[in-house]
């Protein structure tokens, strides 16, 4: 997931939508600095770095090692970063900082953290100020609810369908993340990090629906909306806020 302030960037996750902000040039166009923020260190959310040499400008790569997993993020990266998976020097693909629990700046944006313990391997999930959170690779967990309170935009996994949960110990279904988004009080949700096998995602939006009748789908370079409209309301009043964003799945 993108996201811009100005000359400002901000990506959320580095998945193969990474690639978008190579094959889309212009949505990197004016921006002086970029950050990536990761949730954690599953292939599926750091492969995306491979595309990081063909960036116009040479990101921060920010994750939470040390806070989630007691060791360096740059060494649990390296792997990723030298020979023989990268052709690329470490020192061409930007620095690797730690990400903390709480309240933080990152390039601008104001970024909040927390531990997410419901899943595999310990995840973090994002808040960028009140504009956007990103709860993905966990279990439901009522401190989600307590974490998205009234932000406008909620993207929340949702790995399978209630009727059909698949992994739902360390997975949250699509009726799970309309529950969060409803109980939050978040104005929009979009469901994203979702299972490739499922067989009908009409079926898994449906799921999400019953709680939060707006919800969407995620999609590749879909821009969010970050109006605040009640998740169960027809009306719209717009924010000035001039963050812009797009998800990557």
């Amino acid at each position: 997931m993108f996201i811009r302030s100005g000359d400002q960037g901000l990506v959320l996750d580095a998945g193969t939508g990474l690639r978008r902000l190579v094959s889309s040039s212009g949505l990197l166009t004016g921006v002086r600095k970029l950050a990536i923020v990761l949730t954690h260190f599953h292939l599926d959310h750091v492969c995306g770095l491979s595309y990081v040499p063909a960036l116009p400008v040479t990101p921060t790569i920010w994750a939470p090692g040390l806070w989630l997993y007691g060791q360096r993020s740059e060494e649990l990266l390296a792997p990723l970063r030298s020979a023989p998976i990268s052709s690329s020097e470490p020192s061409d693909l930007g620095g690797v900082r730690e990400l903390q629990p709480g309240a933080q700046s990152i390039g601008g944006f104001q970024i909040h953290a927390r531990e997410q313990r419901a899943h595999w391997a310990p995840t973090a999930g994002l808040r960028v100020g009140d504009e956007l959170a990103l709860i993905t690779d966990t279990a439901y967990d009522p401190e989600s609810v307590v974490f998205a309170r009234d932000v406008t935009h909620l993207l929340h996994e949702a790995w399978s369908c209630s009727a059909n949960p698949v992994a739902e110990s360390g997975d949250a279904t699509a009726a799970q993340a309309g529950q969060v988004a409803e109980e939050a009080g978040a104005h929009h949700l979009t469901l994203m990090h979702i299972n490739p096998l499922l067989r009908s995602e009409e079926e898994l939006l449906a799921d999400a629906r019953a709680f939060a009748p707006r919800a969407q789908l995620g999609h590749d370079c879909a821009s969010l909306r970050l109006d605040r409209v009640p998740l169960r309301s027809s009306g719209a009043r717009r924010s000035n806020n001039q963050l812009f964003a797009r998800e990557e799945v």
